[in-house]
């Protein structure tokens, strides 16, 4: 399907109506669906169990595409060998990537490339879809119609009320309010979990990664930022904050789904230390809206702060080595900021 070196395989499963050769042209038209985008790594097993609630849907994809950035070809095979009495897609399209094309967001951006369909949805592959999930989505987009960019799927058995840490948080003004879902100008995102469980719609400054369903158009000239390269911790965060400036984004509470966490293919303590502050540092330029000097300010105060908040683990005999490689993960990206260094 493309002479791309770095796509180390790809095949089709189903048929539909336009030549598979290229990927659909920027000028040709978009029709009316939904068309998912799965980016997957070395997680066949969970991945599995995602095709199956897939399967199970009353609304049928009219793409499914599979990027899948693994090194062996386990992934692959399941893909290959998939049957199940109901087609998952009116089309499927597997490739499996390596070099510029491996890596979150990248797989994202190349995945878009192959949609026909006027919305895309991106579910994490760890994710198990309750009855309807993808349907409920597709409605919240179609009655909203043109108000909207992207809508979120909510998470069973994700609330939980507000706790003492985010308590703590306001208290000292890291936060402002812990309205879920909201993003503070201190470059902290209050979470989606403090919202109770709801059949409406909630509207919020960004979406969690999970299950999202945005408009192709505004995926397409929003684009994922390649800048946060593997496992890009808070990429949807820097994504729905870009693209917020062409709709109104919104949880679904009626498009329900579980949340298997995977633990496979995460980095180290001290790189996801890195990335929590060296990342949020960039969203925060990127994404808040006449940021001013009075912000950065407030970046520094709060995740300075926060990162010596991190010392109420020590109290736990086996979180100490975790919490120090984060701690210092978060110092060096600090020192990198300031020596105006780019990610390492």
């Amino acid at each position: 399907m493309s002479g791309d070196g770095n796509i180390l395989s790809s095949f089709r499963l189903g048929s539909d109506d336009r030549s598979l050769l290229q990927p659909p042209g920027p000028s040709d038209p978009l029709i009316p669906g939904v068309s998912l985008v799965m980016c997957t790594y070395k997680r066949a097993g969970s991945l599995k169990g995602f095709l199956a609630s897939l399967g199970a849907q009353e609304l049928q994809p009219h793409r499914l595409i599979i990027v899948d950035a693994s090194p062996d070809e386990e992934t692959e095979r399941l893909v290959r060998g998939w049957s199940t009495g109901k087609p998952l897609a009116r089309l499927m399209l597997y490739f499996r990537v390596t070099g510029p094309l491996k890596g979150l967001t990248r797989q994202r951006n190349f995945g878009v490339r192959w949609v026909d369909t006027d919305l895309t949805v991106f579910f994490d592959d760890d994710v198990v879809l309750r009855s309807g999930c993808l349907s409920e989505m597709e409605g919240v987009h179609r009655r909203l119609k043109g108000s909207v960019a992207g809508v979120g799927g909510y998470m069973e058995g994700s609330f939980q009320p507000t706790n003492r840490l985010w308590r703590t948080r306001r208290f000292l003004g890291i936060v402002s309010d812990l309205r879920p879902g909201s993003y503070q100008r201190s470059g902290m995102s209050v979470p989606w979990s403090f919202l109770p469980p709801t059949e409406g719609v909630v509207e919020g400054d960004w979406l969690p990664g999970g299950a999202t369903m945005w408009k192709t158009s505004v995926v397409r000239e929003t684009g994922f930022s390649e800048v946060f390269e593997g496992y890009a911790q808070g990429e949807d965060l820097d994504f729905s904050l870009r693209a917020r400036r062409k709709g109104s984004l919104v949880m679904a509470g009626g498009a329900r789904f579980l949340h298997l966490l995977d633990e496979g293919g995460r980095p180290s303590h001290q790189k996801l230390g890195y990335m929590a502050l060296y990342n949020r540092y960039q969203i925060q330029r990127r994404g808040l809206a006449n940021r001013s000097r009075l912000d950065v300010a407030w970046f520094m105060y709060a995740w300075g702060l926060d990162t010596l908040m991190l010392a109420r683990n020590f109290v736990f005999p086996r979180r100490v080595v975790p919490t120090l490689l984060h701690m210092g993960g978060r110092l060096r990206a600090s020192m990198d900021l300031l020596r105006g260094h780019g990610p390492r």
